[in-house]
């Protein structure tokens, strides 16, 4: 073989070896490709799926909050039976004394000159309309014999709602409007409420006067900031001293 042949030879060699090379860079990058290719159609899959499982538990969230839309009309009407139940109100007025007592011990207060009395359950038709006052805390006084001045602590009566098995008080229908309101009506949120009308009450005993943060969204001109923080700080307080004994006390609301 002569020269020229044989350098021929060499080049065509060294082409054939850089056409090996690439062919094997477009395979692996046909792979690449088709990789990625299948990686983003299985995300989109994935995706696909997550997003009609959460349409899905959304849908069946809204189901039941129907369902229970439906039956809190129904069974708030067995609530009569509870309104004046005297283990109803022996709950409440000693859920209530107890933790005023020693709320006002902890922090020195006498509440001898301003007794604390539960009233009640009150029916507020303004609650159906988002309106949410849960809880009131009011003083009245008897003229006789001495003019005895006493707290009267009212619990909205939408809480026996919960006897019956229901967390929450719906405020507008959730098959009408996809934005539906509702009302806490756990027993949880009616401890809150209870603490909070306490916290009232020994500001009542400490200062003859009380405020909260509801006075200003209500705009009732009782408003009083140092006072509206002080009552948020005992609420809290409060609220945790129950919240020590709140497995007994749950026991005893379901026990009712």
């Amino acid at each position: 073989m002569n020269v020229p042949q044989k350098k021929k030879k060499k080049q065509l060699d060294k082409f054939l070896r850089v056409w090996d090379w690439i062919k094997i860079a477009f395979l692996l990058l046909g792979l690449i490709c088709g990789g990625v290719l299948v990686y983003q159609w299985w995300d989109k899959k994935q995706k696909l799926e997550k997003l009609q499982a959460r349409l899905k538990e959304i849908q069946e969230l809204k189901d039941q909050a129907q369902r229970q839309y439906q039956l809190q009309d129904i069974n708030f009407i067995s609530t009569n039976d509870l309104v004046n139940s005297p283990d109803v109100r022996s709950f409440f007025s000693d859920l209530l004394k107890k933790y005023a007592e020693k709320f006002a011990k902890s922090r020195g207060l006498d509440t001898s000159q301003l007794p604390l009395k539960f009233e009640g359950l009150y029916l507020d038709k303004k609650t159906g309309n988002g309106y949410g006052e849960m809880g009131r805390c009011i003083t009245e006084t008897f003229i006789y014999p001495a003019n005895q001045k006493i707290a009267n602590i009212s619990i909205n009566r939408l809480y026996l709602l919960n006897k019956l098995g229901h967390d929450r008080y719906f405020t507008s229908s959730p098959k009408e409007s996809e934005d539906y309101n509702y009302l806490d009506i756990s027993f949880d949120k009616m401890i809150d409420t209870c603490s909070h009308e306490i916290a009232h009450y020994i500001q009542l005993v400490k200062y003859g006067k009380s405020s909260c943060e509801s006075d200003l969204i209500l705009r009732n001109g009782k408003y009083n900031e140092e006072l509206a923080k002080e009552h948020e700080k005992w609420t809290k307080e409060i609220y945790q001293m129950i919240k020590q004994e709140f497995s007994e006390w749950e026991r005893k609301w379901k026990e009712i």
